[in-house]
Formats: C-alpha cells, sequence, structure tokens
C-alpha cells in the first residue's frame, strides 16, 4: 500500500503569450474561486499558488478587499504561497536576484500569514548546482522541482540528496511527469486505469518510497471542486490498495526528511534535457531585455545600494520603499518565460518598460541621495569619488567634471592629483529667464566643458567616499590619435598587422595571433532555442581595419571594424545570396595597471534569423569549460555537439545536449601553466571550440552575441525534434524578436598562469566593481535627469571622507542592503572565493549598534559561526547608531 500525496495547484505564468494584464483578469476569478472552495469545503485541505508572492500582490491590488479572507487561509496553511516573489530563471540572472527573489516572497507571503518552506521550481529551465546553497540562505531545506534530471547519469531516484560546491545539502524531490501530470483529473475508470495509475507505478518505482506524490494542476487552470470525491473513487478502484489523498508540499516534504539519510547524494547542475526540454540555447535570445536587466542589476548592487548604506550611516533619511520597487519591477521579469524571452512582443514591450521603469527609479534615487551628501561636504565643482568595495582603493577612477574651464586640475588637500583628460566636449550654455519689474528677460549663460578624465585617486576609504576639488589648471593631460595601430600598458600589448589582431603579454610572453573574429549562422529556430539550418556554412570576418587610435599615458584605445556578406533572411541563405553586410565595430581599450583588455563591440543589426557569435582565440587545450555560478565555479565536459550530424541524440533526449552552455558572467579555459578568463557584461552563453586554427589545438571561446528570430515556437527543429514548445496549436510571430535595432556588447579578457575561483573573481571586480564619482555643481542640470529640480536638505554634520566599514579578511562584498523589517539595519553579505574556510572578527563592526549573523531573510542565526565556508556566504546584520 502507498500513500499517494496529490498536490492540487495551479501554475501561473504571469506572462507568456499573453500579458500581466490577461493574467490579472483571469486570476481575479480563478483565485476567488480557489477562496470560496477552501471555505465552503472541509474535504479540500489545501491548495498551492504556484509558490510565488507576485501574482498574490497582483491579485490583491485588484481586489483588496479579500486580503482579510486570503490571509485567514494562509495562516491556517490551507492556501500555500511563497516562497518565490516571481518563478526565477536560475541561469540568466543574478545569484543576487535569486536571493531577493526569495527574500520579498518569503516577506510578502509571512505578512499574510505564512511563506511555504519548499523550494518549489516546477518549470525553470535548469537548475544551477548552487541552488541548495541559495536555498539554505533563505532557510529553506529542500527543494521540488521538474526539469533537467537524468536518471541514468546523475541520480537512479527521485528523491535524493543534492548538495552545492558551496557545501549545503538540501533534500530534492523530482516531478517525475512534471507539474501538470494530474492535470484534469476525474473519477472515469478508463481515465483512472490508463493514465493515472500507470504514472503512479512510474513514480513508485523511481521513489522507492511507500509515500509518493503527484501534482493536480496546469497552466493557469482553477481549481477542481471535484478533486475530493475524484481521489476517494481512484482510492476504491486501485488495485494495489493505495490511497490517495489531497496534501500539500510541506506536509510531502516533512516525511522525506524521515527517509532522508537513506537518500543518495548528488553534487551538480540539472540542465539534461533527457525528459523535458531546457531550451539550452535560450541565454541569448531577446539581448535586449538581458542585457537592461544586467545593467539596472549592477547599478542596484553596485552603486545605489552602497550610496544607501552610507547615507544611511551618517542619519541621512533615504526612501527604502523605492529600492524595493525597483527590485519588485526587475523580480518580476525574472520568472523563466520573461527573462529567457519564450513570449510576445506585447509581453516583451511590457517586460522592458517595467525594466526602463526600474531603471529611472534607480538612477533618480541615487542622484538624490549623492546630490545630498555632495551639498554636505562639498563647496561649488567638488567632486565625491565613492568605493564600493571592502578594503581600500587606489587606482584610476573615472571622473566627469563640468567647468567653465577648458583645463582642470583634481586636489586632495593640498596635493594635486594625477590626471589625463579621455574627452573633453564644449556645450551651448543656453538661456536662462531672469524676471524683472519690466517682464521676462532672457539672459545668455557663457558655454562650458563636459571633461571626461582618468583620476588616480590614492587610499579610497573602504565602502566609503572622499571628496576632492575641481580648480582651473594652465594645461591638461590628454591622450591623442596617433596614426598607430597598437596600443599597451604595462601588462598587454595589442597589435593590428594585416587585418588581425595580435595579443602579447609582456611578462609572460604569451601571444595570440588572429584574437578575435565573428561567425555569422542562419538561426531556424524560434524563441526557445536555437537551430541550425541545414547545410548552413558558418560566414566569418577576414579581417579588421583601423578607424583610429588613441594613445594617453593612462589609456589607450583601438577601434576597428569588420564586415561579413551576408544573407538578409532565411530564404535568402536557401537561395544561397549575401545580399545584406553586418558591420562590427570594435573599441578596445588597455589601461594602466589593468590586467583586463576591455572589448567593446557595436553592430547595427538588419538582418533576421541568424545568430552572431564573438570567436576569441586562444593558446589553450582544454577538454573542460569554466563559468561563474552565484558563488561558485562550474566545470562543464568541451563536447562540441556530440552525435549532432547523426542524430543519435534523438533515443535518449527531447532535444540536442549541445554544449552551449550558460555563464552567470565569466568563462575560463586553463590547462597547466596559463589560461584565458573572460568577463562578460550581460553576457550569458558560450561554447568552447576545438581546433578551429590550421596547424593548432588550441581552444576558441566561442560568445554568443545574440540570436534572432521572428516566431514564438516552431515545429521540428533540427535540434528540437517535434511539437513547437510553448503553444504548439498556432504560430506567434515576434518580429521584435529579430533585433532589428543597433546592440551594444561588451566583455573584459584577461591571460593569467590559472583560473581557480578567487583569480577570476579578482577580475571580475576590477572589469564590474569599479569607484564612481559625483561633482556638485550648478552648470550642467540634465547628466543626471533630478539635478534641475530643487530640493530642500537638511543641515547635517557628515565629514568630507567616510569609510561606512572595512573588512580585512580575504572575501568578497556580494551586497550592502537595507533591511525590510528595521530602517537602522544594513545587511551585509560577504562570500568566500578561496578554498579554505575563513573565520571573520565580528569586533572590526564595532561601529555598529548591534552585529549579528542572520539568514538571506534577515533571521538570527544564535548558533552559527562566524566562518565562511569556499563558494558560500555569510550574512551580517549591522544596526546603524542612531541612524534612519
Amino acid at each position: 500500500m502507498t500513500k499517494v500525496h496529490v498536490l492540487p495547484h495551479t501554475h501561473w505564468d504571469r506572462e507568456w503569450y499573453f500579458t500581466q494584464q490577461d493574467s490579472e483578469v483571469l486570476s481575479a476569478y480563478n483565485f476567488t474561486k480557489v477562496i470560496e472552495t477552501l471555505e465552503n469545503e472541509d474535504a479540500y485541505s489545501c491548495y498551492h499558488l504556484d509558490g510565488q508572492s507576485a501574482i498574490v500582490e497582483d491579485y490583491l491590488r485588484v481586489l483588496p478587499h479579500m486580503r482579510e479572507r486570503m490571509a485567514k487561509l494562509v495562516s491556517d496553511k490551507r492556501l500555500f504561497i511563497g516562497p518565490w516573489y516571481t518563478q526565477t530563471d536560475s541561469f540568466n540572472v543574478a545569484g543576487e536576484s535569486i536571493i531577493r527573489n526569495l527574500k520579498y516572497g518569503m516577506h510578502i507571503a509571512d505578512q499574510l500569514g505564512h511563506s511555504m518552506k519548499v523550494g518549489y521550481l516546477p518549470d525553470t529551465f535548469g537548475h544551477n548546482a548552487q541552488m541548495p546553497t541559495l536555498f539554505n540562505g533563505a532557510g529553506i531545506d529542500n527543494t521540488i522541482f521538474w526539469r533537467g534530471i537524468d536518471f541514468d547519469s546523475q541520480v537512479t531516484h527521485s528523491n535524493f540528496n543534492w548538495t552545492s560546491p558551496g557545501g549545503d545539502t538540501i533534500v530534492a524531490c523530482n516531478l517525475v511527469h512534471g507539474y501538470g501530470a494530474a492535470k484534469n483529473i476525474v473519477a472515469e475508470p478508463d481515465h483512472l486505469d490508463k493514465k493515472i495509475f500507470p504514472m503512479i507505478e512510474k513514480i513508485k518505482q523511481l521513489s522507492g518510497l511507500d509515500e509518493v506524490l503527484i501534482p493536480s494542476g496546469g497552466d493557469q487552470v482553477n481549481i477542481d471542486p471535484e478533486l475530493p470525491k475524484t481521489l476517494a473513487a481512484a482510492t476504491e478502484r486501485t488495485e494495489q490498495d493505495d490511497v490517495y489523498v489531497i496534501s500539500s508540499m510541506e506536509s510531502y516534504i516533512d516525511y522525506l526528511r524521515t527517509r532522508q539519510d537513506g537518500f543518495e547524494n548528488y553534487q551538480g547542475e540539472f540542465k539534461t534535457p533527457r525528459y523535458a526540454r531546457i531550451h539550452k540555447t535560450i541565454g541569448s535570445v531577446r539581448y535586449d531585455i538581458k542585457k537592461l536587466n544586467f545593467d539596472i542589476e549592477q547599478f542596484l548592487l553596485k552603486k545605489l545600494e552602497v550610496v544607501v548604506a552610507i547615507a544611511k550611516a551618517q542619519g541621512i533619511t533615504v526612501h527604502t520603499e523605492l529600492v524595493d520597487i525597483a527590485w519588485k519591477k526587475i523580480l518580476e521579469s525574472h520568472a523563466h518565460d520573461s527573462m529567457g524571452g519564450c513570449n510576445s512582443d506585447a509581453t516583451n514591450t511590457d517586460i522592458m518598460h517595467r525594466l526602463k521603469q526600474a531603471q529611472e527609479l534607480v538612477h533618480g534615487l541615487y542622484n538624490l541621495i549623492v546630490k545630498e551628501i555632495a551639498s554636505q561636504v562639498c563647496t561649488d565643482s567638488d567632486i565625491l569619488v565613492f568605493n564600493n568595495r571592502i578594503k581600500p582603493f587606489s587606482g584610476l577612477v573615472d571622473v566627469v567634471v563640468f567647468s567653465k574651464h577648458r583645463c582642470v586640475a583634481i586636489k586632495d588637500d593640498d596635493s594635486t592629483l594625477n590626471s589625463e583628460v579621455v574627452s573633453c566636449e564644449e556645450l551651448d550654455g543656453g538661456m536662462v529667464i531672469e524676471v524683472t519689474k519690466d517682464g521676462e528677460k532672457e539672459v545668455p549663460v557663457p558655454p562650458y566643458y563636459r571633461i571626461t578624465l582618468k583620476v588616480q585617486a590614492l587610499d579610497l576609504p573602504a565602502l566609503g567616499y572622499k571628496t576632492f576639488s575641481v580648480v582651473a589648471a594652465q594645461s591638461s593631460k590628454q591622450a591623442q590619435a596617433v596614426n598607430a595601430s597598437t596600443i599597451e600598458n604595462d601588462n598587454y600589448k595589442l597589435a593590428l598587422n594585416n587585418g588581425q589582431l595580435t595579443l602579447t603579454d609582456k611578462n609572460t610572453g604569451r601571444t595570440i595571433d588572429n584574437l578575435l573574429h565573428f561567425e555569422n549562422v542562419a538561426d531556424d529556430g524560434d524563441s526557445y532555442d536555437f537551430s541550425p539550418l541545414k547545410n548552413d556554412k558558418p560566414l566569418l570576418s577576414d579581417s579588421f581595419e583601423l578607424l583610429d587610435c588613441v594613445h594617453g599615458e593612462y589609456l589607450q584605445t583601438l577601434r576597428v571594424r569588420s564586415t561579413i556578406a551576408v544573407p538578409s533572411s532565411l530564404d535568402q541563405r536557401l537561395a544561397g545570396e549575401q545580399d545584406a553586410r553586418t558591420e562590427q565595430i570594435v573599441t578596445l581599450t588597455l589601461q594602466q595597471g589593468s590586467h583586463n583588455l576591455k572589448v567593446d563591440i557595436e553592430i547595427d543589426n538588419s538582418v533576421c534569423d541568424h545568430r552572431v557569435r564573438a570567436l576569441v582565440n586562444t593558446d589553450v587545450t582544454t577538454q573542460t569549460s569554466i563559468a561563474t555560478q552565484p558563488f561558485a565555479l562550474m566545470e562543464r565536459p568541451v563536447a562540441n555537439n556530440p552525435d549532432t550530424s547523426h542524430g543519435e541524440w534523438r533515443k535518449n533526449y527531447r532535444e540536442c545536449p549541445v554544449d552551449i552552455e550558460t555563464t552567470e558572467g565569466a568563462v575560463a579555459i586553463a590547462e597547466p601553466g596559463k589560461a584565458v578568463v573572460i568577463n562578460g557584461a550581460g553576457l550569458k552563453e558560450f561554447q568552447i571550440l576545438e581546433g578551429q586554427h590550421a596547424n593548432s589545438p588550441s581552444n576558441t571561446i566561442a560568445l554568443t552575441l545574440f540570436k534572432s528570430v521572428g516566431v514564438l515556437g516552431k515545429n521540428n527543429l533540427h535540434w528540437r525534434p517535434g511539437r513547437a514548445s510553448g503553444i504548439n496549436n498556432t504560430v506567434v510571430h515576434t518580429p521584435d524578436a529579430q533585433l532589428q535595432q543597433r546592440l551594444q556588447f561588451s566583455f573584459a579578457l584577461s591571460l593569467t598562469e590559472e583560473a581557480s575561483h578567487k583569480t577570476i573573481r579578482t577580475l571580475e571586480a576590477e572589469y564590474l566593481t569599479t569607484p564612481f564619482s559625483y561633482q556638485y555643481q550648478s552648470l550642467n542640470s540634465f547628466e543626471n535627469r533630478l539635478e534641475r529640480f530643487q530640493v530642500r536638505f537638511d543641515k547635517r554634520d557628515i565629514t568630507s571622507q567616510f569609510s561606512l566599514l572595512s573588512v580585512k579578511e580575504d572575501l568578497e562584498i556580494s551586497s550592502i542592503s537595507h533591511s525590510l523589517n528595521d530602517s537602522n539595519t544594513l545587511q551585509l553579505r560577504l562570500y568566500n572565493a578561496g578554498f579554505e574556510p575563513v573565520e571573520i572578527d565580528l569586533a572590526q563592526f564595532s561601529q555598529f549598534e548591534n552585529v549579528a549573523i542572520v539568514n538571506y531573510c534577515e533571521q538570527v542565526q544564535e548558533q552559527a559561526e562566524a566562518v565562511v565556508r569556499p563558494n558560500n556566504t555569510l550574512d551580517i546584520s549591522l544596526k546603524v547608531k542612531g541612524g534612519k
């Protein structure tokens, strides 16, 4: 006899081929029916609203009078909501975003009475290997999921222990037949005998337990009031003496914990398309939303939250509710369909609108905060330079200055800092209106200059700022255009010779010829998957032409162009025509002292149904790729499309198990004594190619820049046979997904001796975690959008130099954020990229009123040690003395 836990639920996509507005209309009816059914039917013990709280917020915004009734059911654990805000994508968003998704989701659910303590991910397109650490950090010791598992190569049973690289273990339950297994279950004998009972036997076989789980629900389905009677009929009919009961995910997890000691163990990701599609190439579709999302994540984490913390520590009132709104707007776009980009054009327009709203919010709030700080410590034209690292910083800083003088100098008290002008633009001062006794009078304003500088700053305080003055100078050192095709710094030399780029490491002598070129191929796929066109051959850029070269003491740039003759559409490719051209403008930058070669690419895309990749040549030969995941690295085998030519994979997989992989940001390959590391700015998809150049076994790193397609789903793709993904009974055209626009891509390349986690994160910080500046001035009111509006700031006693905190241990900062529960408290999240545990001395935070170790959801961990394990995190709650 087996107890069958039947989980009534609805799987609720907030948006997909339909819009969020469609979803809200439907939920107003469906969720009300759920509440009414639970209130009126005692036999209906519980129901699940898909493990996400955003849809609850949507519902209560439409029907606020239902809040009390819903909260009663949530508190009584009859209606389960949370722990997510939205059903996250686990590969195409930052690890911090996954954490905030859980934090906001659980906070909202707890306010209604209870957050489900189950890491429920029923439809996400694969699961990164660090999910046990992310769940554990939020106080969740389990997961229930569907896609990405292989019972031959990973685990043999559907219930097992899953361990992360961070060393956390949770109990895991796989939904063998997906979240819609018992959708629309009825008491008809034929339905039970031919569908339900065989599925249960399969689940029993893979589970090996005397209690099993099967979900009863599906996409946007309403509650079935007949389910209790149906399950009674199933119990009566089964020949196995099984008992079918309405149950909750929490109840089933409680049962699994009693059996956990006997489970097998697994460490790694779940990204195998064995039984379900996981859309391995979705990382490059609708690059527009992925890049904008990346930019906002970076601004929130590296700038806004840093200045919020600094301001609050000095008694400045910050309306952090605006930060919450911004986070929620981007999290609404992090659901697997939304951030994956497999949506309609109408939905993508909504996503872009939300992201742009979030971007405006964070930039506006940042503007006011830094202006208020500056108003206390700066005189006109002074600049504040902020350091967003947890250790003091000395090095080059980008500074933008507005001045009446063409030549300026930056002074630290009486010392003049070394600086170099990168650009200088004269701006028209325009007119101002003065009101006189005779009426309005237009008064011309003299022209002024916008000057971008590289400034050599010394000893910037950790997580703090320092004030500098801007003064007129007799002359300024300036980078100059030169008649050359070579740039260099103290680490590298890059030369354009005969149309090819050659990179040399000046310290080791390593040289890489033909460093970069571009690949253009047809994309016969859809918004879910890239699909090669039969007999299509890659079209490659063959050379670069020099556009300009600039040399300075601190910065040198080389700008080049490549072109490729390509077909403008699939029809032209099939006809063998090359009736269009793609143009790639590449700016390569070397900064003094940097270990990164910066690569910025612009492409004005006018071609349809194609994929563009940047191919980076290396001098490394390996069979393993390295990529970042939240707080850890992921190593994967280099396979180069196993069996793609003969189609043998079709016997065992739902889509081709191609080795096109996803990264949180960095990609690396290594062999003993040398490595190549690439840190991307919003690029998520890569592949390691073998032996691309004649007489060279070295690998090439292929970074997918973007793919453009015109349909949501398509039948019978070469790498994905059978039905179209998503809605498969109609064609949803998506012309906006062709990305007919100017696109920008950026990454940094480094040659290193090895590719350890510490090395990769150090290079990542050099590229992305850079100090930033703000000038207190009255010449220009449009550089920052809110600059021209008058805001009266209270006078405060603030020092011209400030450090919030400094961490002496060898750790990395993930974030410093505000508390959702206490306006005077900050939450510092640190992680360990080393090989050994690191003990933190909490006494170094004595400037705070209270210091405690907490989890991601700010719950105090009384028994926790102040130790950060490798590939793991530690959260420290810091109560500000006298803060607001």
